[in-house]
Protein backbone atom coordinates (compact mmCIF):
# COMPACT_ATOMS: atom_id res chain seq x y z
CA UNK A 1 0.00 0.00 0.00
CA UNK A 2 1.40 3.56 -0.94
CA UNK A 3 -0.33 7.17 -0.53
CA UNK A 4 -0.51 9.78 1.30
CA UNK A 5 -2.22 10.94 4.67
CA UNK A 6 -3.44 14.55 4.58
CA UNK A 7 -5.80 16.96 6.75
CA UNK A 8 -9.26 17.10 5.56
CA UNK A 9 -9.66 20.24 5.68
CA UNK A 10 -6.72 21.87 4.68
CA UNK A 11 -5.32 18.89 2.57
CA UNK A 12 -2.22 19.57 3.66
CA UNK A 13 0.48 16.30 4.34
CA UNK A 14 0.67 15.58 7.83
CA UNK A 15 4.17 14.16 9.06
CA UNK A 16 5.13 11.33 11.34
CA UNK A 17 1.24 9.78 11.18
CA UNK A 18 1.42 5.99 12.89
CA UNK A 19 0.39 3.44 10.20
CA UNK A 20 -0.35 -0.26 11.32
CA UNK A 21 -1.05 -2.91 10.00
CA UNK A 22 -3.58 -4.55 12.34
CA UNK A 23 -3.35 -8.52 11.84
CA UNK A 24 0.92 -7.95 11.72
CA UNK A 25 1.76 -5.59 13.55
CA UNK A 26 3.69 -4.04 11.12
CA UNK A 27 4.08 -0.30 11.92
CA UNK A 28 5.93 2.61 10.21
CA UNK A 29 5.59 6.59 9.64
CA UNK A 30 4.68 9.10 7.33
CA UNK A 31 7.62 11.45 5.70
CA UNK A 32 7.48 15.01 5.99
CA UNK A 33 5.77 15.63 3.23
CA UNK A 34 2.71 12.57 3.95
CA UNK A 35 4.09 9.97 1.84
CA UNK A 36 3.69 6.98 2.85
CA UNK A 37 4.33 2.44 2.26
CA UNK A 38 3.40 -0.48 4.33
CA UNK A 39 2.92 -3.85 3.57
CA UNK A 40 -0.41 -5.02 3.04
CA UNK A 41 -2.74 -8.33 1.91
CA UNK A 42 -6.69 -9.18 1.12
CA UNK A 43 -8.43 -8.92 4.55
CA UNK A 44 -6.18 -7.09 6.53
CA UNK A 45 -6.98 -3.95 8.32
CA UNK A 46 -4.55 -0.82 8.00
CA UNK A 47 -4.86 2.10 11.27
CA UNK A 48 -3.87 5.61 10.61
CA UNK A 49 -3.10 7.41 13.68
CA UNK A 50 -1.75 10.77 15.21
CA UNK A 51 -2.39 12.76 18.38
CA UNK A 52 -4.98 15.42 17.69
CA UNK A 53 -7.06 13.58 14.79
CA UNK A 54 -9.34 10.87 15.05
CA UNK A 55 -8.25 7.46 13.98
CA UNK A 56 -8.94 6.43 10.31
CA UNK A 57 -8.64 2.72 9.27
CA UNK A 58 -8.89 0.79 5.60
CA UNK A 59 -9.92 -2.71 5.25
CA UNK A 60 -8.05 -4.10 2.02
CA UNK A 61 -11.17 -6.14 0.59
CA UNK A 62 -9.41 -7.04 -2.82
CA UNK A 63 -6.08 -8.61 -3.57
CA UNK A 64 -5.56 -5.66 -6.05
CA UNK A 65 -4.48 -2.75 -4.25
CA UNK A 66 -5.32 0.83 -5.24
CA UNK A 67 -2.49 2.32 -6.97
CA UNK A 68 -2.65 5.37 -4.71
CA UNK A 69 -4.21 6.05 -1.22
CA UNK A 70 -5.28 9.04 0.08
CA UNK A 71 -6.22 9.10 3.31
CA UNK A 72 -8.09 12.20 5.09
CA UNK A 73 -7.85 12.52 8.78
CA UNK A 74 -10.40 14.90 10.51
CA UNK A 75 -9.29 16.70 13.48
CA UNK A 76 -10.45 15.72 16.78
CA UNK A 77 -12.98 17.50 18.81
CA UNK A 78 -11.14 20.10 21.09
CA UNK A 79 -13.77 20.23 23.41
CA UNK A 80 -11.46 18.52 26.43
CA UNK A 81 -12.66 16.10 28.83
CA UNK A 82 -13.55 17.44 32.07
CA UNK A 83 -13.26 14.81 34.00
CA UNK A 84 -10.01 13.83 33.03
CA UNK A 85 -8.67 17.51 33.24
CA UNK A 86 -10.07 17.53 36.93
CA UNK A 87 -8.93 14.26 37.93
CA UNK A 88 -5.50 14.30 36.62
CA UNK A 89 -3.73 16.08 40.05
CA UNK A 90 -6.12 13.69 41.87
CA UNK A 91 -5.05 10.89 39.94
CA UNK A 92 -1.39 11.51 40.23
CA UNK A 93 -1.98 11.51 44.34
CA UNK A 94 -3.42 8.30 43.99
CA UNK A 95 -0.40 6.68 42.02
CA UNK A 96 1.60 8.23 44.81
CA UNK A 97 -0.11 6.64 47.43
CA UNK A 98 0.01 2.75 45.47
CA UNK A 99 3.87 3.17 44.99
CA UNK A 100 4.28 4.30 49.28
CA UNK A 101 2.04 1.50 49.63
CA UNK A 102 5.27 -0.78 47.27
CA UNK A 103 8.05 0.19 49.09
CA UNK A 104 6.05 0.82 52.68
CA UNK A 105 8.91 -1.18 54.87
CA UNK A 106 11.77 0.78 53.21
CA UNK A 107 10.08 4.30 53.58
CA UNK A 108 9.61 3.67 57.32
CA UNK A 109 12.51 2.27 58.04
CA UNK A 110 14.78 4.14 61.12
CA UNK A 111 16.67 7.00 59.98
CA UNK A 112 19.67 8.09 62.34
CA UNK A 113 20.15 11.94 63.14
CA UNK A 114 22.26 13.74 65.54
CA UNK A 115 23.43 12.05 68.58
CA UNK A 116 22.19 8.75 67.12
CA UNK A 117 24.63 8.43 64.66
CA UNK A 118 26.96 8.43 67.45
CA UNK A 119 25.03 6.21 69.71
CA UNK A 120 24.73 3.41 66.99
CA UNK A 121 27.93 3.92 64.82
CA UNK A 122 27.65 0.27 63.20
CA UNK A 123 23.96 0.99 62.01
CA UNK A 124 25.41 4.60 60.86
CA UNK A 125 28.10 2.32 59.00
CA UNK A 126 25.91 -0.92 57.96
CA UNK A 127 26.08 -1.21 54.12
CA UNK A 128 22.44 -1.98 54.24
CA UNK A 129 21.19 1.16 55.99
CA UNK A 130 23.07 3.71 54.46
CA UNK A 131 21.31 1.84 50.69
CA UNK A 132 17.90 2.28 52.44
CA UNK A 133 18.62 5.26 53.66
CA UNK A 134 19.64 6.51 50.48
CA UNK A 135 16.79 4.84 48.30
CA UNK A 136 14.39 7.11 50.94
CA UNK A 137 16.46 10.69 50.04
CA UNK A 138 16.16 9.72 46.22
CA UNK A 139 12.38 8.32 46.47
CA UNK A 140 11.06 11.92 47.31
CA UNK A 141 12.96 13.32 43.64
CA UNK A 142 11.90 10.31 42.13
CA UNK A 143 7.84 10.72 43.47
CA UNK A 144 8.12 14.44 42.24
CA UNK A 145 9.47 13.54 39.02
CA UNK A 146 6.11 11.00 38.73
CA UNK A 147 4.01 13.64 39.50
CA UNK A 148 5.44 16.12 36.96
CA UNK A 149 4.95 13.35 34.27
CA UNK A 150 1.73 12.31 35.52
CA UNK A 151 0.21 15.87 35.00
CA UNK A 152 2.56 17.29 32.30
CA UNK A 153 1.50 14.49 29.53
CA UNK A 154 1.06 14.32 25.60
CA UNK A 155 -2.93 14.01 25.98
CA UNK A 156 -3.26 16.83 27.92
CA UNK A 157 -1.07 19.13 25.85
CA UNK A 158 -2.63 17.93 22.67
CA UNK A 159 -5.97 18.55 23.71
CA UNK A 160 -5.05 22.29 24.84
CA UNK A 161 -3.34 23.17 22.50
CA UNK A 162 -3.15 20.51 19.58
CA UNK A 163 0.19 20.52 19.00
CA UNK A 164 1.33 18.17 16.56
CA UNK A 165 3.36 14.94 17.45
CA UNK A 166 6.96 16.24 16.18
CA UNK A 167 7.13 19.05 18.24
CA UNK A 168 5.69 17.55 21.24
CA UNK A 169 8.87 16.44 22.59
CA UNK A 170 10.98 19.21 22.56
CA UNK A 171 8.18 21.58 23.78
CA UNK A 172 8.16 19.04 26.65
CA UNK A 173 11.76 19.39 27.27
CA UNK A 174 11.85 22.83 27.02
CA UNK A 175 8.84 24.05 29.13
CA UNK A 176 8.24 21.10 31.65
CA UNK A 177 7.45 22.80 34.67
CA UNK A 178 9.05 21.70 38.24
CA UNK A 179 7.25 20.36 41.12
CA UNK A 180 7.30 23.56 42.70
CA UNK A 181 5.44 25.19 40.45
CA UNK A 182 3.11 23.28 39.67
CA UNK A 183 1.66 22.34 43.26
CA UNK A 184 1.45 26.09 43.55
CA UNK A 185 -1.04 26.69 40.82
CA UNK A 186 -5.14 25.72 40.57
CA UNK A 187 -5.98 23.98 37.29
CA UNK A 188 -6.96 26.93 35.35
CA UNK A 189 -3.33 28.71 36.03
CA UNK A 190 -2.06 25.09 35.24
CA UNK A 191 -4.13 25.08 31.74
CA UNK A 192 -3.15 28.76 31.22
CA UNK A 193 0.47 27.98 31.50
CA UNK A 194 0.27 25.27 28.89
CA UNK A 195 -1.54 27.38 26.61
CA UNK A 196 0.85 29.99 26.86
CA UNK A 197 4.01 27.98 26.77
CA UNK A 198 2.97 26.40 23.40
CA UNK A 199 2.15 29.86 22.11
CA UNK A 200 5.74 30.99 22.69
CA UNK A 201 6.81 27.59 21.61
CA UNK A 202 5.37 28.00 18.11
CA UNK A 203 6.45 31.86 17.80
CA UNK A 204 10.02 30.29 18.76
CA UNK A 205 9.49 27.70 16.34
CA UNK A 206 8.72 30.17 13.68
CA UNK A 207 11.89 32.84 14.01
CA UNK A 208 13.87 28.96 13.94
CA UNK A 209 15.42 29.70 17.53
CA UNK A 210 15.43 25.96 18.72
CA UNK A 211 18.94 24.91 16.17
CA UNK A 212 21.19 25.92 19.19
CA UNK A 213 21.24 22.93 22.20
CA UNK A 214 22.21 25.71 24.61
CA UNK A 215 18.23 26.81 23.95
CA UNK A 216 16.34 27.70 26.92
CA UNK A 217 12.99 27.48 28.62
CA UNK A 218 10.57 30.28 28.48
CA UNK A 219 11.77 33.10 30.84
CA UNK A 220 8.76 34.01 32.36
CA UNK A 221 7.81 30.96 34.01
CA UNK A 222 11.45 29.59 34.19
CA UNK A 223 11.99 30.86 37.93
CA UNK A 224 12.43 28.53 40.62
CA UNK A 225 11.78 25.91 38.12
Amino acid sequence: MVGIVVDRISNKPIEEVSIVNVHTGLEVKTTKNGQFEIEVQKGQLVEFRIPGYDAARVNVKSDILASYYNIQLTESNTIIDDRFLANSFAGAAIDSIKRRAIYKEALEHYKLTGLDVIQHPFDALSKRNRMIWKFQQNYEYWERDKFIDYVFNDRLIVQLTQLNSDSLEMYKRLYRPNYNFIRVMNEYDYYTYIKETVRNFRERSARQEFNKPEDKPYEPYNSER
